[in-house]
């Protein structure tokens, strides 16, 4: 009886430890989501400015004001530069995270005209949720993908008719 006790308290344990990493996980994936908007305003931001001095002109000519606007032009380009970077960073940090906390990393995938594309786990009861999945460049050009763990998809569903 103690030893069924002692491996209760085990899996309570275990059960928590995994609640916490799960916590966690959520908390890091919601931080990143957000320096992801962010980072994608600021690109905005910079591209604008960049349209501005590339469109506006200078009608003065002096070498100066020249020297300047190229001056700037480059710092623009050298933070459009970072923050791109930046946000590469932060999608593939949070592609581990989503990796780590589901099973799952899916890019790219693409649905074209009437196309329909149905990634991941579909239907799928709360057991088949630890098969981990590695999912990538996927296209549906004219129809549809189903491409992970599906259970009980009746494709005639998908279909336009």
């Amino acid at each position: 009886m103690a030893n069924l006790l002692n491996r209760l308290a085990v899996a309570s344990q275990k059960e928590l430890a995994k609640e916490q990493k799960e916590s966690i996980l959520k908390a890091n994936e919601a931080d990143l989501e957000q320096e992801l908007t962010r980072v994608g305003k600021e690109i905005i931001e910079i591209e604008q400015s960049l349209q501005r001095f590339t469109v506006g002109g200078s009608i003065e000519r002096d070498k100066e004001s020249e020297q300047s606007k190229k001056e700037l032009l480059q710092e623009l380009e050298r933070q459009r530069a970072a923050s791109t970077i930046l946000r590469n960073i932060c999608e593939e940090a949070l592609s581990q995270i989503v990796y780590k906390r589901t099973g799952q990393k899916i890019k790219g995938i693409k649905a074209a005209n009437d196309g329909v594309a149905l990634v991941g786990f579909i239907n799928t009861p709360g057991e088949k949720l630890n098969i981990y999945q590695d999912i990538s460049d996927v296209t549906a050009d004219r129809g549809f993908v189903i491409v992970g763990v599906a259970n009980n998809v009746d494709i005639k569903d998908l279909r336009r008719r």
